[in-house]
C-alpha cells in the first residue's frame, strides 16, 4: 500500500510539474500574440480617430452621391426589379440603409477598411518581416485615393479590394473553396474579381477545380436567388449594362478623343429597363460615357484583346512555377494586368492597382520599392487635381500628363517586378 501511495505521489507530481511547465509556455505564447495584436489595435483606434477628426474637419456629405437609392426608397421600389443600380448586390445593398446617414458611411467604411488593413498585413506578414509590413501598411492606409473613398464615396471598392485579397490569400493557401467562395463574393461586390477565376482554375487540380467552380456558383446563385427568382433578366441587365460604357481617363480614351469622366448622370429611365431596351432605344454619342461611340472602335478591341491575352499567358506560365513567391507574382500580375490594358480608368480604379503594386514589388529593396510607391502616390493626387477647376490651366492637357505618366511608370514597374532587373 505504502508503495503504491509513493508511486501515485511520483506521477502526480511529475504530472504537476508537466502541467506547470505547459501552463508557461501557454502564458508566454498568448503574450508573445496578445503583444503586437494590442500594439495593433491601438494603432487601429489612433487611425481611425485621425479619420474620424478630418471628417469632422472637413465635413463630407458622402450621401448626396446616393440619389438612386433616395429615388428608390421614395418611391417604394425593388432594386434588380423595379430598379437597376449599377453594381451587383453586395456592392449596392449596404448603401440603401445609409442613403441619409453621412455619420453612417463613415463608421461603415472605417470597419470595412480596418478589415482591409489587417488583411493586408497578414498577408504581408507571410512574404517579408514585421518591420516592413508595417511600413507598408502604413502606405496603404494613407494613400489620397483610399482616404478619398472612406470619407467622399459611398461605392463598394473598399469591400471589392478585401476580397480580392483573401482570394488571392487562399489561393496561396491551396484552400479551393475559400477562393471559390470570395471570388463569388468579390464579383457580386465588383466585376473585377472575376478575373482571378482563371489563374485559380489552372492552378487547382482534379477536385480542387471542381471545388473552386463549384463553390463560386453555389456562392453566386444562393445570393442571387432572390433577384434571379423575380426577375432574371434584370438582374442579369446589372452586368450587361457595362458592355455599352465607354472608356474614361485612360490612354485609350484620351486616343479616342474623350477628355472626360465618368460622374456625369444617366437618364432615369436607363434603369428602369433593360440594358438592351436601352441600347436600342438611346443613340450612342461620342459624349455620353454610359451609351458610348466610339470614334475608333479598333482601340476598344486592342484594349479588351491585350486584358484577354496577358491574363491568360500569366494565368498559363502560373503553373509552371513551384516556387510559393514567384507563383504568388504571377498570380498578382496576372490580376495587375487587366487593370494595366482597361480603357477604362478613375481615381477608384487606383486603389486595387496601388496594393497589387506594393505586393508585386515586395522583393526590391526597401528604398526602391517606396520611390515606386512615391511616384504612384504622386501621380494619383495629381490626377484627382485634374478635376478641381482653376488649378490646372488645361483640363485636357493635365489629363494627358498625367496618362502618360501612370503608363510610363507602370511600364517600369512591370519590367522590373516581372523581369527582376533592378533600374538604379
Amino acid at each position: 500500500m505504502r508503495v503504491s501511495m509513493k508511486r501515485c505521489m511520483k506521477v502526480f507530481t511529475m504530472f504537476k510539474k508537466h502541467f506547470s511547465a505547459n501552463q508557461k509556455d501557454s502564458v508566454l505564447r498568448l503574450r508573445s500574440v496578445r503583444k503586437p495584436l494590442l500594439k495593433y489595435l491601438l494603432g487601429l483606434i489612433v487611425y481611425d480617430t485621425f479619420v474620424v477628426l478630418l471628417f469632422l474637419l472637413l465635413r463630407p456629405n458622402p450621401s448626396s452621391w446616393l440619389f438612386d437609392d433616395r429615388f428608390v426608397v421614395r418611391n417604394r421600389l425593388l432594386y434588380y426589379v423595379d430598379f437597376r443600380p449599377g453594381y451587383p448586390p453586395l456592392g449596392k445593398l449596404p448603401y440603401i440603409f445609409l442613403h441619409n446617414n453621412d455619420e453612417g458611411i463613415l463608421l461603415y467604411h472605417l470597419i470595412t477598411f480596418d478589415v482591409l488593413l489587417g488583411i493586408v498585413y497578414k498577408f504581408l506578414k507571410c512574404i517579408t518581416d514585421r518591420r516592413r509590413a508595417l511600413i507598408l501598411v502604413s502606405t496603404v492606409a494613407f494613400y489620397p485615393p483610399l482616404l478619398s473613398a472612406t470619407l467622399y464615396i459611398p461605392h463598394a471598392d473598399l469591400l471589392a479590394l478585401l476580397w480580392l485579397l483573401i482570394s488571392i490569400y487562399f489561393i496561396i493557401k491551396g484552400n479551393p473553396v475559400g477562393v471559390g467562395v470570395f471570388i463569388s463574393l468579390g464579383f457580386l461586390t465588383k466585376f473585377y474579381n472575376i478575373i482571378l477565376l482563371l489563374p485559380a482554375l489552372l492552378l487547382f487540380r482534379g477536385w480542387g477545380r471542381v471545388a473552386v467552380l463549384s463553390s463560386f456558383l453555389a456562392t453566386f446563385f444562393t445570393i442571387s436567388a432572390p433577384f434571379l427568382a423575380v426577375d432574371p433578366l434584370m438582374y442579369a441587365s446589372t452586368y450587361t449594362h457595362h458592355l455599352y460604357r465607354g472608356p474614361s481617363e485612360s490612354l485609350f480614351a484620351l486616343l479616342d478623343g474623350y477628355f472626360s469622366h465618368t460622374g456625369f448622370h444617366h437618364p432615369t429611365y436607363e434603369a428602369a429597363i433593360y440594358s438592351w431596351q436601352f441600347a436600342a432605344l438611346y443613340n450612342p454619342s461620342i459624349l455620353d460615357h454610359f451609351r458610348y461611340a466610339w470614334n475608333y472602335p479598333q482601340l476598344r478591341n486592342v484594349s479588351l484583346t491585350l486584358q484577354i491575352m496577358f491574363v491568360i499567358l500569366i494565368s498559363l506560365i502560373s503553373i509552371t512555377i513551384k516556387d510559393g513567391a514567384r507563383m504568388l507574382k504571377a498570380v498578382l500580375l496576372s490580376s495587375l494586368s487587366y487593370f494595366t490594358f482597361s480603357a477604362f480608368w478613375n481615381p477608384l480604379i487606383a486603389i486595387p492597382f496601388f496594393v497589387l503594386i506594393m505586393l508585386i514589388t515586395i522583393d526590391l529593396k526597401m528604398s526602391h520599392q517606396m520611390l515606386v510607391l512615391a511616384g504612384f502616390y504622386m501621380v494619383d493626387v495629381l490626377h484627382y487635381l485634374v478635376w478641381f477647376p482653376g488649378l490646372f490651366l488645361d483640363t485636357r492637357l493635365s489629363l494627358l500628363v498625367v496618362v502618360v505618366l501612370r503608363a510610363v511608370l507602370t511600364s517600369l514597374t512591370l519590367y522590373v517586378a516581372a523581369g527582376g532587373r533592378r533600374l538604379w
